[in-house]
């Protein structure tokens, strides 16, 4: 467990954390098939969350908590590997072709923004954003769900 911290500052810190880490998703994959799922899909679930959060800092306000680390780790990870796998070219997306990963745009040494000549999308990396996004959600879900309020 963590030390305690009010819940007030806790609060304030998810939201730090919420906004900062969608403005990184944002920036890291500048397109629009990512931003499609992050707006769609992580940036309502970040409002559920911090919806929760003040809900929970309305109760307990002068209250502190505790937190288990385990799925702030796992939560972490998975927002690394998230970053990683999040389609950052999609030149040609509009016409059928696949975008390519944030790792491979950056360990590759050819032009990937032409239509011709490319090589092929690292299809392992790239299947792998989905069931990134939901171990995410799932990992914060647990890590907001194992908050333990502390009675004074």
């Amino acid at each position: 467990m963590s030390q305690a911290i009010s819940v007030g500052n806790f609060t304030t810190f998810f939201v730090l954390y919420a906004f900062v880490s969608l403005a990184v998703y944002f920036t890291a994959s500048f397109t629009i098939p990512a931003w499609l799922i992050y707006f769609f899909f992580l940036l309502p679930f970040y409002l559920i969350c911090i919806v929760y959060l003040m809900d929970l800092n309305l109760r307990h306000y002068q209250k502190s908590l505790r937190y288990k680390r385990l799925p702030l780790f796992l939560s972490v990870i998975f927002q690394l590997l998230i970053i990683l796998t999040s389609p950052t070219s999609c030149y040609g997306w509009s016409q059928g072709k696949a975008c390519y990963s944030f790792i491979q745009t950056h360990l590759t040494t050819t032009k990937l923004a032409t239509l011709q000549n490319t090589p092929p999308a690292w299809w392992i990396v790239d299947s792998m954003l989905v069931p990134a996004l939901i171990l995410h959600v799932i990992s914060v879900a647990m890590f907001l769900k194992m908050i333990r309020i502390e009675q004074q």
